[in-house]
C-alpha cells in the first residue's frame, strides 16, 4: 500500500484529500505547514507528497527544496490557489513532478496520484 504525505494548511482540503485517497486504498498521513512536513518526512517513508504552495511557517517551495535535498526521486505534487505560469515554472524546475491549480477534478488529482506511483516503483 501506497504512504502519501499531504501537506496544506486548510484542514478541509486535507480532510477531503486524505478520505478520497484513503477510499481508494493508500495510506495517508498529513501536516499543516512544511516545516512539520519536513518533520514527518525525515521520520517515515513515503511514497508521494501532495503540498500546497501557500502556507505557514515553511511554504511549499521551501518544503519542496528540502525534500528533493532529502530524496530527489521523490515524486511530488504542487497544489495552489494561487495560479500563475511564474509559480508553475518556478516548481517544476525545484523538481515538482505535477503542478495542479485549485480547485482541481477528483478524477484528476486521483490519475495524478496513480501515475506518479506508477512511474515511481522501485525508489
Amino acid at each position: 500500500m501506497a504512504k502519501i504525505l499531504i501537506v496544506d494548511d486548510e484542514h478541509d482540503v486535507v480532510l477531503m484529500i486524505r478520505l478520497l485517497l484513503k477510499e481508494h486504498g493508500y495510506e495517508v498521513c498529513d501536516a499543516p505547514n512544511g516545516l512539520a512536513a519536513l518533520r514527518l518526512f525525515q521520520a517515515h517513508f513515503f511514497d508521494l507528497i501532495i503540498t500546497d504552495l501557500r502556507m505557514p511557517c515553511m511554504d511549499g517551495m521551501s518544503f519542496l527544496h528540502e525534500v528533493k535535498k532529502l530524496d530527489p526521486a521523490i515524486p511530488v505534487v504542487i497544489l495552489t490557489a494561487y495560479d500563475s505560469p511564474a509559480t508553475a515554472v518556478e516548481a517544476m524546475k525545484g523538481g515538482a513532478s505535477v503542478y495542479l491549480a485549485k480547485p482541481f477534478e477528483i478524477d484528476q488529482l486521483l490519475n495524478v496520484v496513480s501515475r506518479m506511483l506508477a512511474n515511481s516503483k522501485g525508489r
